[in-house]
């Protein structure tokens, strides 16, 4: 019975304390960073090593704009790629707007907590695939693709 209980205010305070935005495609997604014909580069993010030639980790959807990668490669010069634009998902809005708002007890006034939800968390940003270098596999993953020119390939 006391498990009940848990199980069932577990399940009150996220459906209080979250909204579509946030249940429906997360505050974060994956990244996943190839660099083609070069499966020795060292990939950062954040200054932080995530792998060498494809890494995935996850992204704030609000910082979709301020995605910076080095990569590095031995004899190589270094390169920071900077992804610097987002898109607003608007169907999220739309959703938290209809689905997560409640009501101001005892008034017919609205209380839209999913929407100060939703916005506090960056739940309504995605990566732009109009920008070069980002694809989208689906709403919670995309794929930046850097073509590294920091090393000179040797002609036969």
């Amino acid at each position: 019975m006391k498990n009940l209980f848990y199980l069932l205010m577990t399940v009150l305070f996220i459906s209080t304390f979250s909204s579509c935005a946030t249940i429906f495609g997360g505050s974060k997604y994956w990244a996943k960073v190839q660099v083609p014909d070069h499966p020795n580069a060292k990939i950062e993010y954040n200054g932080v090593y995530q792998g060498t030639g494809e890494a995935s980790f996850m992204v704030k959807r609000k910082d979709a704009d301020k995605v910076s990668v080095t990569v590095k490669e031995k004899g190589c010069t270094e390169q920071t790629s900077q992804f610097k634009q987002r898109t607003f998902r608007g169907w999220s809005f739309v959703g938290s707007l209809v689905c997560w708002t409640g009501m101001v007890p005892g008034t017919p006034i609205p209380l839209p907590w999913g929407i100060a939800i939703d916005g506090a968390t960056g739940a309504w940003w995605k990566p732009d695939v109009n920008e070069k270098g980002v694809m989208k596999q689906d709403y919670k993953h995309y794929i930046y693709q850097i073509h590294y020119s920091g090393c000179q390939k040797e002609e036969d």
